[in-house]
């Protein structure tokens, strides 16, 4: 008898949180501590947790890993639903999802990924890119229109969609990397799904 309310217990738990994930729940305030100060809110410069920590749930990433990958080795979509790579294996393409919006409301397109990974790869005098070194074979980054966004690399395919998995590769907007590429150390604007009160 124990064993059979048990069951059924889980059962209606199960489905339960299934309707849950299925319909996901607007508004609502996410709190939590994450007991460093960040040296600054951009991601493209920093490497501790206590930047990624509290500021990654307002952006997306072109990949992330996996989350069901216990290898943490296997890329997944994130701001690109899928990706190609040329026959010589020398430049990848990533076909972007549509309708994703920052928080100030407007599109993200391909011109704001090229602009965030131009700022990662290729950052001008005086900005400080992280991670610039995973990308030594990356030769440029295309937006030929808005949704396909092409760059061309010489590496390895799978450090190469590593990298690009990076949770610090945040997508920033790029008429304010325009205005000026150094907002994003102390301002948090993204797509992500939560919008950053703490700043």
């Amino acid at each position: 008898m124990i064993t059979r309310i048990f069951v059924a217990l889980l059962c209606v738990l199960t489905a339960s949180t299934a309707q849950a994930q299925d319909k996901p729940r607007y508004g609502g305030e996410l709190v939590f501590v994450v007991p460093s100060e960040p040296p600054s809110y951009d991601g493209h410069r920093e490497g501790t947790f206590g930047t990624v920590h509290p500021l990654a749930p307002s952006y997306n990433t072109l990949l992330r890993i996996d989350p069901f990958d216990r290898t943490g080795t296997r890329p997944a979509p994130d701001l690109a639903e899928s990706w190609t790579m040329s026959p010589d294996g020398l430049t990848f393409t990533f076909r972007l999802r549509q309708g994703v919006r920052f928080h100030d409301g407007s599109v993200l397109t391909s011109r704001d990924v090229k602009a965030s990974y131009d700022k990662i790869v290729f950052p001008p005098a005086g900005v400080i890119s992280m991670r610039k070194g995973s990308y030594h074979a990356v030769e440029a980054i295309e937006a030929p229109d808005p949704q396909p966004c092409a760059s061309a690399s010489s590496g390895p395919r799978r450090p190469f969609l590593i990298s690009v998995a990076s949770p610090y590769n945040w997508i920033y907007k790029a008429d304010i990397l325009a205005r000026d590429i150094r907002w994003y150390e102390t301002n948090v604007m993204g797509t992500g799904p939560f919008s950053s009160s703490s700043t």
